[in-house]
């Protein structure tokens, strides 16, 4: 998969992945109806610290009620005093923390009222496929769309199990270039595709363009995929470049009805953009053979820790050496801060993204090593590596911060960097064990 070779702008934004308190206003005239629900909590923030969770709602700001942008806006400029009392609703209960005033440091989706596409002119919808998001710990979206539709079809394969079966799970990739698209799993070495295939689905990647027969042609193919009940994987659906789920089409595909990150509803929403990217996926005969997928992902896995660069994303361990190195070596002070922005988010990115997948391999172990009791030793010490991975990575607050973290760009300075590499350092001493698990496994197997 090759859509994100070239560290494009639209991965780009990688953004803060939602939009931050501090870059507000409602993509709607406010309604009574609507609300803000945070997605996360930036980190180093006062909002982190009071408590406040990803999933609350806010209810009021400094006494103001607030269901929108607009009005959280109006509600801040009108406050007075140096710290503010913000109510949230949490489940059903109403939480007040006090705050400084100003930015509150966290992520907002504005949401909005539900639409009843069973009495929408012309809607055609695939019904029961479950909500993306970002609080659910699917924090890699392939995946997280993947699991829905496995649930759709009524397979016994979860996020977990994908991004084992797939190789995701042992899998880093670092682009040459300081890209945030580096934790996708389709580029580079696809993972994505081999975790269809492991399902028994087909994947078909088809591309758009601003060619109008080429946007025909993806138009046709996600009809056709709705209309025999298959949902289809697309990115670019709503704010930002991630991965979505396109669950049915008004008007011939003219519009598309989605499953998205960025949704701004708690049912079905209608996609912002056209896809640039769709994978439609066909059911193949014969059932899913879990060992055999459990014996291939060690072989997968050897592979992408021994091979040193796919295309322009380096793979591996050599991929952590490089990324160490960058780290050291890279002219940041020689950055504009858009540039420099850039890098810290990717940095970020996948940072955090590496310690999520590395939890998520050292569960999928331990769920499956009882499969396979001729390595079942080795396949817990390697559970047990990840794990010590995960722990070292998350050891520390704000070792690789987001920018939202930093009054200036320029904070981000050697002596952070620095602790960065000693994390990193030690990370890489239980990749190598780790790696030599696998080969072991993989002798093993092969007798």
């Amino acid at each position: 998969m090759k859509h994100m070779s070239v560290c494009v702008l639209a991965v780009l934004v990688a953004v803060s992945l939602l939009k931050a308190d501090n870059d507000e206003s409602s993509s709607e005239p406010c309604g009574s109806e609507q609300y803000l629900l945070i997605q996360g909590t930036m980190p180093g923030s006062a909002a982190e610290a009071q408590g406040v969770e990803a999933g609350d709602i806010i209810v009021s700001y400094d006494g103001k009620p607030v269901h929108c942008f607009d009005k959280l806006n109006m509600a801040k400029e009108a406050v007075k005093t140096e710290t503010i009392a913000m109510v949230v609703k949490r489940g059903e209960e109403m939480l007040t923390f006090t705050i400084p005033k100003g930015i509150i440091g966290v992520y907002i989706i504005e949401m909005f009222p539900d639409i009843d596409f069973s009495v929408e002119k012309d809607a055609v919808v695939i019904d029961g496929i479950g909500p993306l998001a970002w609080s659910s710990g699917e924090t890699n979206s392939f995946f997280g769309v993947l699991a829905r539709i496995t649930e759709h079809l009524n397979l016994d394969q979860n996020y977990t199990h994908l991004m084992g079966v797939s190789g995701a799970a042992f899998r880093l990739h670092f682009h040459k270039d300081w890209c945030p698209s580096s934790p996708d799993p389709t580029v580079g070495y696809d993972c994505g595709a081999v975790a269809a295939r492991c399902l028994n689905l087909a994947p078909t990647y088809i591309y758009a363009n601003k060619d109008t027969a080429n946007v025909d042609k993806v138009t046709q193919a996600i009809v056709q995929s709705i209309d025999r009940n298959m949902p289809v994987i697309a990115i670019d659906l709503m704010q930002i470049p991630e991965w979505g789920i396109v669950v049915g089409y008004q008007n011939a595909g003219e519009k598309l009805i989605v499953r998205d990150y960025f949704d701004h509803r708690e049912g079905y929403d209608i996609a912002e953009k056209f896809p640039w990217v769709i994978v439609t996926l066909a059911r193949q005969e014969g059932e899913i053979d879990d060992v055999k997928n459990l014996k291939q992902a060690f072989t997968r896995a050897q592979e992408l820790y021994e091979t040193e660069m796919y295309g322009d994303y380096y793979s591996g361990i050599t991929a952590l050496e490089y990324w160490i190195q960058q780290l050291r070596t890279d002219d940041f002070a020689a950055y504009d801060d858009e540039k420099l922005e850039e890098v810290i988010r990717a940095n970020a990115w996948i940072y955090e993204r590496y310690a999520d997948d590395r939890m998520f391999g050292a569960r999928y172990l331990k769920t499956n090593a009882g499969k396979m009791p001729t390595v079942a030793e080795e396949i817990e010490k390697l559970a047990a590596l990840y794990e010590s991975e995960h722990a070292l990575l998350t050891s520390e607050n704000n070792i690789a911060p987001y920018p939202e973290y930093f009054k200036t760009m320029k904070s981000w300075n050697d002596e952070m960097r620095a602790q960065e590499i000693e994390i990193l350092g030690q990370v890489r001493a239980h990749e190598k064990d780790a790696l030599s698990v696998i080969k072991q496994i993989n002798m093993e197997l092969a007798h």
